[in-house]
């Protein structure tokens, strides 16, 4: 009973292999005539059925131009990348490894294409299409490299810019502070010496009393004031004397 179920799947196998290449081979037909035709969205949906049939290089070859044509850089790369990873024949990879190129150059990942065009090379050397692509990428990737140079010089001259300026700035809060200082200090002073002098009774612009010169008692002021008091007393009781008395004396010419 075993054997006849293990027999009856082969049968299965054998007739159902045929059927599905004759599938793959039909779909992929009609997606030579539609891309011949330049309806690549309809060829692209008939390779994608001939793939899904049977996983071929070939069909992924195709599959991957028809998503080139239609600007899909990006699926179209793992396209290439399949076929060239299925297919035993060194052109066909060769080829696929070319478009796979072609496909980085596209979404301007130029490293990479420069990596498959020598890839592509590598496999028939003598293929000059190859060559002046690979030409192209080398270029591309030294003015990427030579741009980002410029960029990080660029972006240091900022830096060191910015480092300067806040270097300045707090040169210039430091003299800031220092001028305050200083001229907190001066006005200290000024009310230092303002002060001086409401203490000894003046008032700033006028002379001051000499400090070495000895200063009078209130008694002694007071005792001199009563003397002059006395002394002009006796200088009117004079005078009064004199205007009662007349003249007496006489004068010769």
């Amino acid at each position: 009973m075993w054997y006849r179920i293990c027999f009856l799947f082969l049968i299965w196998l054998v007739t159902c292999a045929p059927a599905q290449s004759q599938s793959s081979h039909r779909a992929l037909r009609e997606g030579d005539r539609a891309y011949r035709e330049g309806n690549f969205e309809e060829a692209q949906r008939a390779y994608g059925d001939a793939i899904r049939e049977e996983n071929s290089a070939q069909g992924n070859y195709n599959l991957g131009n028809s998503l080139y044509e239609r600007g899909e850089y990006e699926e179209a790369a793992k396209r290439y990348e399949e076929a060239a990873g299925l297919s035993a024949d060194p052109d066909i990879q060769s080829r696929a490894y070319r478009n796979l190129g072609d496909s980085y150059y596209r979404q301007e990942n130029y490293q990479q294409a420069v990596e498959a065009y020598k890839q592509s090379l590598r496999l028939d050397p003598e293929d000059a299409e190859t060559k002046y692509n690979l030409t192209k990428a080398i270029r591309q990737v030294q003015q990427q490299q030579q741009q980002q140079q410029q960029d990080e010089n660029q972006d240091q001259d900022g830096e060191d810019q910015q480092q300067d300026q806040q270097q300045q700035e707090g040169q210039g809060g430091e003299n800031g502070d220092q001028q305050q200082q200083q001229d907190g200090k001066q006005s200290e002073d000024g009310d230092e010496a303002q002060d001086q002098e409401q203490q000894a009774g003046g008032t700033p612009g006028q002379p001051q009393a000499d400090p070495n010169q000895p200063q009078m008692s209130r008694e002694e002021a007071e005792r001199q004031l009563g003397i002059a008091a006395e002394e002009e007393k006796r200088t009117l009781s004079r005078l009064r004397q004199a205007n009662r008395e007349g003249c007496t004396g006489t004068k010769d010419w």
